[in-house]
């Protein structure tokens, strides 16, 4: 899930960098779909038990996806990223003791706690900064569709059975939505705005592959609320590639709630076994 955190790091701030980021997310995904072919044709076809939480699973992460794409086009990325992936946590532990049967113990709870409030901090406005109300709206949105997608991701690999094959279909069906909306939105304009984003799209693929697959193969084996926490460290890389490639702010501030973090994370994982 670590692994799984720093490719979500690297393709989000792909994201960022792209000057269309709607037909870049539909590229870089078809092409991720593009890898789960061989997979697909060697699988069994999923059942309606899997396929259930595929097409929810569709749902949620194309409303993910706008309002990723939202947050970005109105926020920088070292104060939206902290923003929806630091309220994933609390609400995919509420999602998983609800829908899967999932508890936490006090001390485990407590850690989950300390961890979401860590990064929710990296948000508050620093002395001279005031962010902007409608980033933080789409960020927080991103992370109630997180919550929801790791909860039913979870439970549909687990009827899978098979990270791989679960992966394959989500990619192909993401694919679709996505590709139909930015041609939908652009028209005409779509195939100039591919093809300056083309080469990147084709990168970043490997990057959403690998995340998704890796995080999937994570809630096959292990509980969904300190996984989808671990997961959420993603943002301390974010905030490392926005502060030195994009040159946004870090902070003495910051770099003590990531200490923060680091605590809350260590509770989660210790008392969680």
């Amino acid at each position: 899930m670590l692994a799984s955190a720093m490719l979500h790091a690297g393709m989000t701030f792909f994201t960022k960098q792209a000057a269309d980021k709607l037909v870049f997310r539909a590229l870089s995904i078809s092409f991720a779909a593009l890898l789960f072919i061989p997979v697909l044709l060697t699988r069994e076809f999923p059942s309606w038990e899997v396929w259930r939480f595929l097409l929810l699973g569709a749902a949620i992460i194309w409303a993910f996806n706008m309002a990723l794409i939202a947050a970005f086009e109105r926020g920088e990325m070292n104060l939206v990223y902290p923003v929806m992936r630091g309220g994933a946590p609390m609400l995919a532990a509420a999602g998983a003791f609800l829908f899967l049967g999932e508890a936490l113990n006090p001390w485990a709870l407590g850690g989950l706690l300390v961890a979401s409030f860590a990064l929710l901090g990296f948000a508050w406005p620093e002395r001279n900064g005031v962010p902007k109300g409608a980033a933080l709206f789409f960020a927080l949105a991103c992370a109630l569709m997180t919550a929801a997608y790791s909860v039913n991701d979870a439970a549909g690999v687990r009827a899978a059975g098979d990270p791989l094959l679960y992966a394959g279909w989500f990619f192909v069906l993401s694919a679709l939505t996505l590709s139909l909306t930015a041609l939908v939105r652009r028209g005409r304009r779509i195939v100039a705005q591919a093809r300056s984003v083309l080469r990147i799209s084709a990168f970043s693929a490997l990057f959403n592959a690998g995340t998704y697959t890796l995080a999937l193969y994570a809630f096959s084996i292990a509980p969904v609320a300190p996984m989808t926490a671990i997961r959420e460290t993603s943002f301390v890389f974010g905030a490392i590639l926005g502060a030195v490639l994009l040159k946004e702010s870090f902070g003495r501030r910051r770099v003590l709630l990531a200490v923060v973090l680091a605590a809350g994370l260590a509770l989660l994982q210790v008392f969680s076994r």
